[in-house]
């Protein structure tokens, strides 16, 4: 009966040691993975290369401005991202992207 709980003992162990060395291994390989293929943002923006980018063309063609001018408009916008959403009402597609393109406005301006 001893002998019996003695193997019993020693085959636990070895499972319970094989358990952890795979999980050490496995989590350390994740970690190696996440480092290489996750890049960080500085890395990211020092990448671009800004050259290859024309400049938007201006705006024309515009009947009316509801809250600014022309010359003001160009004012504001030297130098910024532009995101243009053309939508309409009855499109439910552009609706629901309305609460995200105002958190990004919040977020961003």
């Amino acid at each position: 009966m001893k002998s019996e709980v003695k193997s019993a003992l020693i085959f636990g162990v070895i499972i319970v040691a094989g358990i952890g060395i795979m999980s050490l291994v496995f989590s350390s390989f994740d970690e190696e993975v996440n480092s290489s293929i996750m890049p960080t943002e500085d890395n990211l923006l020092s990448k671009i290369d800004k050259s290859r980018f024309k400049q938007a063309p201006d705006l024309i063609g515009i009947a009316h401005y509801l809250n600014t001018t022309p010359e003001k408009l160009s004012e504001e916008m030297e130098g910024k991202v532009i995101l243009y959403d053309i939508w309409t009402y009855s499109c439910i597609n552009c609706i629901r992207t309305l609460p995200y393109i105002t958190s990004w406005s919040d977020k961003y301006s």
